[in-house]
């Protein structure tokens, strides 16, 4: 009896553990099933199916105005699989690697060694064209597929190629744009995928699932294509001995930057000489070089406005006090002089600035003060990084306050020992224009997403106020006075209101200043009262001065680029600049008179028209329809003034100006004699 018990409560103790390990494995079968589920099966999916990468096609890249800067195209790769390559046997591997290196004009045994790797995937060359594509799939090669690839492309060629930069063979961004830019732009890679065995060949049968890529994101420029093309157009003028006053010179290198004073937005970057990113590779490695924010170079006679703004901004100078320019500054036994010999006499400092005078700029720099003059460098940004998004940007040299002198003084007044990259000082320049803000320089408008909507945009950035806007205002008039009656007359534009500053440097070459090859350049803004637009000019190893050379190609560009963004005319503006333009181009005024409008007629129409309202003519470009005039219809001159009327055949284009006059420029920087240059 006793037995008996004692069984049957062993056969319960076992029923109970038996129980308890079903339930707990059901439990964790259960969990497995609901919970791990799907996370299982992906790993298994993992191990079976094995994937060949979809690229996704790289976000466009735009200008302001939504033209397609940087677009991605169709492309294949061809790829192998090498354990069914290596499957079908060695002599069928080296019958494919023969044809395939045939197609894709590539070494036979480099291909074989690739289609044969101990590896689950290996391609074998990346964006082959349409027709080795087809070859490649009509011969039905084993273990060999084509997966789907983009291609890079710029539509237009070399345009903007220093702001977008370009990509690699593995779609990743290496340098502008497409590289700060690269993650938006890239996207998410894609994959088609197939079942395989533990063997590496794909099971007969075998499932295929496809995961599509997901594209990149389009990033739009503040830069406007149209304004680009302007600047560029100038440089390749100018790059082929063709600018206005080069006489067959080619200068080594240059650039124009254009900006927006009251926002910042970079509307142009242009550098010369300049590569194609289509076929980069093709190209010596120096032309990739953005001089326009990674060259520093001493400024000259530009660098003078942050002196003056400088000098206005903490009340040291008058403009209508007087200065007497004797030809020189003596400082510490030193004599630094006048680009005019024998000094320009008696002038108010209005007038210094008009003559580009260097004692009396050096008498703004001492008035200021190292203290004070270094604070405004600092203020202005020189020195230090902008924070434009490219790659690479210089901070520029400036020579160390604790071992500067009053000679270092008197030099940095009038640009020289600093040096300064172009985006520094178009910055600074805009900021004098704009009313006195620094903006940091905007390269992107807004990012898009796939679908068109905006991911994120961008604002102006302001850095800080650097001088007053009463100050600001002041010194736009004088600059303007620059353009009107002093040394930037070559850009000089009827019935616009442009100020500016020329200014001319020697080159350092081997820690020595070079005789007679210079750095010349042109800042200016316009309207002077309201700017809607900045520009510099520099080029870099020519024989002429900045008003010469740099002068003519802002005006060029200036111009269109304000008729392009519908800036009309003044009719405050003056016409001439002071002195007055030659009698043939420019006649004696008489009484006041209103411009007819004459645009869209004919030349005989418009030549009857303007006539008969007491005005001359003359003609620009060939064709018999007038596409534009200056000044503008309705603006008041008066009776004997000449109509520009610029000529085609309706479309849509205009000349620039031409230099009208003869004038001396000789604004270069006095160099100290035996003075080395700064250097790092």
């Amino acid at each position: 009896m006793g037995q008996n018990v004692f069984r049957h409560r062993r056969i319960m103790v076992v029923f109970i553990l038996c129980m308890v390990f079903l339930v707990a494995l059901t439990v964790r079968l259960g969990i497995v099933q609901l919970r791990q589920g799907d996370y299982l099966s992906d790993i298994a999916d993992d191990y079976h199916y094995r994937g060949v990468p979809v690229a996704p096609k790289r976000g466009n890249i735009e200008d302001s105005t939504g033209n397609i800067l940087a677009i991605s195209i169709s492309a294949e790769t061809v790829y192998a699989v090498p354990a069914e390559v290596r499957k079908s046997g060695d002599e069928q591997a080296r019958r494919s690697a023969e044809g395939l290196a045939v197609i894709l004009n590539m070494d036979r045994d480099k291909v074989y060694e690739k289609i044969t790797k101990r590896t689950s995937l290996e391609y074998i060359k990346k964006k082959i064209s349409p027709e080795e594509a087809a070859q490649i799939k009509n011969a039905h090669f084993p273990g060999v597929g084509i997966t789907e690839d983009s291609d890079r492309f710029y539509p237009n060629g070399t345009l903007a190629a220093h702001i977008l930069g370009f990509v690699g063979v593995d779609g990743q961004g290496l340098e502008g744009i497409e590289y700060s830019r690269d993650q938006e732009l890239v996207g998410k890679a894609g994959s088609t995928q197939s079942e395989y065995g533990a063997d590496g060949i794909k099971l007969p049968e075998a499932a295929k699932r496809y995961q599509p890529p997901v594209n990149g994101n389009t990033v739009r420029l503040c830069v406007d294509g149209s304004i680009q093309a302007f600047a560029e157009r100038e440089l390749n003028k100018l790059m082929t001995g063709q600018g206005v006053n080069m006489e067959g010179n080619v200068p080594r290198s240059a650039s124009i930057l254009v900006m927006e004073p009251k926002t910042g937005r970079v509307l142009a970057i242009a550098t010369a000489p300049t590569f194609n990113p289509n076929n980069y590779q093709d190209f010596p490695n120096e032309t990739r070089r953005n001089i326009a924010v990674q060259n520093a170079y001493e400024p000259g006679s530009t660098f003078k406005i942050i002196t003056l703004a400088g000098a206005l901004d903490k009340n040291v100078v008058d403009m209508s006090e007087g200065f007497f320019d004797k030809g020189s500054y003596d400082i510490l036994g030193r004599q630094i002089r006048c680009w005019k010999a024998g000094g320009h006499g008696q002038q108010t400092m209005r007038e210094v600035v008009q003559n580009s005078c260097n004692p009396g700029f050096i008498s703004m720099g001492q008035r200021l003060k190292k203290d004070n003059f270094y604070s405004y460098l600092e203020a202005f940004g020189f020195g230090q990084k902008t924070g434009i998004e490219m790659a690479g940007e210089a901070v520029g040299i400036l020579a160390n306050k604790n071992k500067a002198t009053d000679l270092d003084l008197a030099t940095m007044s009038i640009g020289q020992t600093n040096a300064v990259t172009p985006i520094q000082l178009l910055t600074a320049v805009c900021a004098v224009a704009n009313g006195g803000v620094l903006l940091k320089p905007q390269l992107v408008q807004e990012i898009v997403s796939p679908s068109g909507t905006v991911v994120s945009s961008f604002k102006p950035e302001e850095v800080r106020r650097v001088i007053s806007h009463e100050v600001s205002r002041l010194e736009c008039e004088v600059l303007e006075s620059v353009v009107t009656c002093g040394t930037g007359r070559r850009a000089f534009l009827p019935g616009y209101r442009v100020a500016g500053k020329t200014g001319t440097a020697q080159i350092v070459r081997d820690g020595f200043y070079v005789q007679g090859e210079y750095v010349a350049s042109f800042v200016a803004f316009a309207p002077a009262n309201d700017p809607k637009i900045a520009i510099l000019c520099v080029i870099d190893g020519v024989p002429f001065y900045g008003g010469v050379v740099a002068c003519p190609i802002v005006q060029s560009v200036l111009l269109d680029s304000l008729k392009y963004m519908g800036v009309k005319p003044d009719g405050t503006a003056p016409l001439a600049p002071t002195p007055p333009l030659p009698e043939q181009i420019f006649p004696p005024v008489k009484n006041p008179a209103v411009v007819p409008f004459v645009a869209g007629l004919t030349l005989e129409e418009a030549t009857k028209t303007l006539q008969t309202a007491k005005l001359s003519v003359m003609t620009e470009g060939s064709g018999s329809v007038v596409l534009d005039q200056i000044p503008y219809g309705n603006a008041q001159v008066e009776e004997g003034s000449t109509v520009l009327l610029y000529l085609g055949d309706g479309e849509a284009s205009a000349p620039a100006i031409s230099n009208w006059w003869e004038m001396e420029d000789p604004d270069i920087e006095a160099m100290i004699p035996g003075r080395k240059p700064l250097t790092q």
